[in-house]
């Protein structure tokens, strides 16, 4: 249980310093998502359910800091705004995502780092690519500049470089909090007509 209590005060602290993440003008204005890389960490850690659970929270969160509507231009002035995106679609992305990230927690487990920080910044990409495609559908056309494709790129690097540390520091503070994040390194014994092997 503490753990989960310190789960969520790594969350709120990625929300605060969010805020002081500035964009990467030589990496094709793209940035750390700070929040995105805690949930990912997080979700390679925990069992589904508790997955789950932050990502309601984490794309509730979010959604509720950025959910920002949008007036059409040429629209009339007393035009209602209507958000690009409908309210919840984070949650929903975060949890498609963080079901990909619970594919790779056996490795995590057994102490394999290589193919979760690739796969916390592949699921940093695909969050923003969803989120690109339904603008796109909502605007009624697909443009793919290569800047976009680069930001994308960059910002899903930013992710898997600073990811390693978020799971040392998850892995730390799961010892501290006694919540057993890895399996058991112990070799079964196994015994055949009384010899151990």
């Amino acid at each position: 249980m503490r753990f989960f209590l310190v789960v969520l005060i790594l969350l709120a602290a990625s929300f605060f310093l969010q805020e002081f993440i500035p964009v990467f003008d030589w990496a094709y204005s793209s940035r750390l998502l700070l929040v995105h890389t805690v949930f990912f960490t997080i979700a390679v850690a925990v069992p589904f359910p508790v997955m789950l659970l932050l990502a309601l929270l984490t794309g509730f969160v979010w959604d509720a800091r950025y959910h920002v509507p949008v007036v059409s231009p040429g629209a009339a002035a007393d035009a209602i705004a209507q958000a690009e995106l409908p309210f919840g679609f984070t949650i929903f992305i975060l949890a498609v995502t963080g079901a990909l990230i619970q594919g790779v927690r056996p490795l995590f487990r057994r102490g394999r780092w290589e193919l979760p920080v690739f796969m916390i910044g592949l699921c940093t990409i695909l969050c923003l690519a969803l989120q690109y495609l339904a603008i796109s559908f909502h605007r009624g056309g697909l443009d793919l500049p290569p800047e976009l494709l680069w930001k994308l790129v960059m910002t899903g690097l930013f992710s898997a470089l600073v990811s390693p540390f978020l799971l040392l520091l998850l892995s730390r503070l799961a010892d501290r909090t006694r919540f057993r994040i890895r399996s058991e390194d112990r070799k079964r014994k196994h015994s055949y007509d009384g010899d151990t092997i």
